[in-house]
């Protein structure tokens, strides 16, 4: 199946009932023909134990995008952060050097 290119514009189609779910736990596995990953929570009530609850599977290639974008994404996300803590700074002391 193609990948829509990166300038391509795609409709999303996100199901109004879509959970959003919160996971601290991932571990990837790659191989020849696909990378996993696997998503889950830390069992707070017991120790060194984590439930797993999602596996994705897809392609190198696939994979490969989501690095870039995950790249992109957190490198703009921290770019903001350091604007807005340099702008907090800044009310601080006055706007002074």
């Amino acid at each position: 199946m193609p990948h829509p290119d990166q300038n391509q514009q795609v409709q999303l189609q996100i199901p109004a009932d879509l959970d959003c779910v919160y996971r601290d736990f991932f571990t990837i596995f790659a191989g020849p023909d696909d990378v996993i990953l696997e998503f889950g929570n830390v069992n707070r009530s017991v120790a060194n134990q984590v439930k797993i609850a999602d596996r994705i599977a897809m392609t190198p290639a696939n994979a490969l995008r989501l690095r870039e974008a995950l790249d992109r994404t957190i490198l703009e996300m921290q770019r903001r952060v350091s604007a807005s803590r340099t702008a907090q700074d800044a009310g601080f002391n006055g706007g002074t050097a």
